[in-house]
């Protein structure tokens, strides 16, 4: 008996533990569907994350200059035969005299986040004459708009010859930069350039430009050191829609770079990238202060030179228009390349969660989420779900400041939102179908607590009983029996649904059911009959368990058919309840199934009900308890032979059919 006990609770619990296993990969499956679309809400999620981390301490070794401010500053250091409004608005002579001091006080790279895209006719030779004698320095990419394309082009000539050249990746205004791709190719060309914070890194780690080489789509490996790379993502300059025609204006430089694929990044059009670098950003705006070029043209003192700029990397830029939206929020184009090479000269590196990692975070979450809103109810639930989304920010901002790992916190955020909303469903599903085996359907919905409504229809009543139940209970425990009880009435429950009734009652080992409505052709009587006669055939079946234990399973059935009240009775604690005189006649009628020697027997009304044809015999006409008027009672004969049970002292003459 313990064991079965044991396989029925065994059976409900894998049976819930297999219902929250299928919602949570419901949650999970719903989320990896939607991800695609939502990506850019997970990018704003990151924000977030960055936005709650403190800033950081910037890398000492990277210094940042600011070439723009009053361009009067520089009237002493330009060409006289330059002409005016050549487009030299800071003289190139000034970052000739800049180069040439930063050398001499020790530099260890010069980059210039500046687009030498027009040429100063005697000014670009001794700029690059100066490039030539550092030896250092890193000049960025044209970002040029052509009739129908768009593509790279090195500085003007003299200038590109003397210096190395990189890519700036400069993203159009209204987009917010977020990585850098640290290889370009340019489609025409053919020519790959290197991001500037790469060309950067490598001349200040010493290493040749053949030492970066990318590995398996995830990894661009220089050396021992490995820089993690955003992977489903390729990236080309492309053409922005189609051939134009020529326009004068392009050489103004707008980019228009387009994201054909990628799951990592935001689109933007014009630009893909397979190995773009997320930015391990060092704070907002300022963080990293900038020196103003005309103070280091005004500096005469070698020796406090040497002390800010010996053994650095110096990036120049202008700071006032090269604006670009961040993650951390509006910061120009320079010190976007400082956060870049800072990046990369701290190895504090960003990289995505693992697929299998986020997988696990979300069953994780989703499961939590599931078995706090089951429960919990109310303000409780709520609280615990804000509680969880609390937990999901906390881990990813401990995961991108301890680890560098960029979890995705606005999916994980959705996989709790779904899965509450979806407990919530199937909880209030589950509290209705509760409801339903409390207030069967036929009473209707209660208009107020304790208030039902009364409902007065022509119904058949069937009412069951085990024989010999007060010698089985005393041969079982309570639990054994309440198990024993649980099997039985949930098969007989099964056969009454089939044929449209609805229990509603178990008294102890009785049963009461209704049957109000027709089902198909058969009308509700003989629903009420076939059920009777279905639930004594499979009785052998389930008495099975109940011989294990050494006790035999035997009932009564009576049916009686009338009109009958059903309503929720009750102030606090409601139940339904069906009152009439075919239930107390069904309650007798199954009495006499003991005197009778009939496990079924029915009632006159039930018989002048059927529309089928069904061979009955009249077994007795007697005065029931309670009552004053004779009731024939009658049983049904069929080849089956259900009432084969009938003492000999019966008259069969008695039988019947129905037409």
């Amino acid at each position: 008996m313990a064991s079965l006990r044991q396989r029925v609770i065994s059976r409900r619990f894998w049976r819930a533990v297999l219902g929250r296993v299928a919602m949570v990969l419901l949650v999970l499956s719903a989320v990896v569907l939607l991800a695609p679309s939502l990506s850019f809400i997970e990018l704003r999620a990151l924000d977030v994350l960055y936005a709650l981390r403190s800033e950081r301490e910037p890398d000492p070794r990277i210094e940042l200059i600011d070439s723009g401010g009053d361009p009067s500053v520089y009237d002493g250091l330009r060409d006289p035969r330059e002409p005016p409004g050549s487009g030299c608005e800071t003289p190139r002579l000034a970052y000739a005299e800049a180069v040439r001091r930063l050398s001499r006080w020790g530099a260890k790279v010069i980059v210039f986040d500046l687009m030498f895209r027009r040429s100063c006719e005697y000014e670009d030779e001794q700029l690059a004459e100066a490039f030539r004698e550092a030896g250092n320095v890193i000049v960025a990419a044209t970002t040029k708009t052509k009739p129908g394309a768009v593509g790279l082009e090195d500085p003007v000539t003299p200038l590109h010859e003397a210096a190395a050249v990189g890519s700036p990746v400069a993203y159009q205004a209204h987009e917010t930069v977020r990585s850098v791709p640290l290889l370009v190719r340019d489609r025409d060309s053919g020519r790959e350039y290197r991001a500037l914070c790469l060309e950067a890194f490598q001349r200040f780690k010493g290493a040749g430009r053949a030492q970066a080489k990318l590995r398996g789509r995830r990894w661009l490996v220089m050396g021992d050191q490995r820089v993690p790379v955003l992977p489903g993502e390729q990236i080309s300059l492309l053409s922005p829609g189609g051939a134009g025609k020529p326009d004068d204006s392009s050489e103004s430089g707008g980019a228009a770079f387009e994201v054909v694929r990628g799951d990592n990044v935001e689109e933007i059009p014009g630009l893909v990238t397979w190995n773009t670098m997320l930015l391990n950003w060092v704070g907002p705006e300022g963080t990293i202060r900038p020196h103003h070029l005309s103070d280091l043209l005004a500096m005469d003192d070698d020796v406090r030179g040497r002390e800010m700029f010996d053994g650095k990397a110096v990036i120049i830029g202008q700071m006032d228009w090269d604006a670009h939206w961040t993650a951390v929020g509006a910061m120009p184009g320079p010190e976007v390349q400082a956060n870049a090479l800072h990046t990369l000269m701290s190895g504090d590196f960003i990289r995505p969660i693992s697929p299998w990692a986020m997988i696990g975070v979300l069953l994780a979450f989703s499961l939590g989420t599931s078995l706090a809103v089951r429960r919990f109810r109310g303000m409780r639930a709520i609280g615990a779900v804000v509680l969880l989304v609390g937990a999901a920010v906390v881990l990813a901002r401990h995961l991108l400041v301890e680890r560098g790992v960029w979890m995705y916190l606005f999916y994980c955020e959705l996989g709790i939102g779904l899965t509450w909303g979806m407990t919530v469903v199937a909880e209030s599903d589950k509290v209705t179908n509760l409801l339903t085996r409390f207030v069967p359907s036929f009473i209707g919905k209660p208009e107020a607590p304790g208030v039902g409504e009364v409902r007065t229809m022509d119904a058949s009543i069937l009412f069951s009983d085990i024989r010999g139940y007060t010698g089985i209970a005393e041969q079982l425990s309570a639990a054994d029996t309440l198990t024993m009880l649980n099997t039985y009435q949930s098969a007989v429950e099964d056969v009454i649904t089939r044929y449209g009734g609805t229990i509603v009652k178990t008294p102890g080992d009785a049963i009461l059911a209704v049957f109000w409505k027709d089902v198909g052709d058969l009308s509700h009587a003989t629903c009420a009959l076939r059920s009777g006669e279905e639930i004594l055939r499979d009785l052998p079946a389930m008495g099975r368990a109940w011989e294990a234990v050494g006790v035999s399973l035997k009932i009564g059935i009576g049916i009686d058919a009338g009109q009958v009240a059903m309503a929720l009775v009750g102030k606090r604690h409601l139940e339904p309840t069906v009152i009439g005189d075919a239930v107390n006649v069904a309650q007798r009628l199954e009495t006499l199934t003991k005197t009778l020697g009939c496990p079924l027997v029915f009632s006159e009304n039930v018989r002048e009900r059927l529309r089928e044809d069904v061979e009955t015999v009249c077994l007795d006409e007697l005065t029931v308890r309670g009552r004053k008027t004779p009731l024939r009672v009658y049983g049904v004969a069929g080849p089956d032979g259900l009432w084969h049970g009938l003492e000999k002292s019966v008259d069969l003459a008695g039988k019947e059919k129905t037409e």
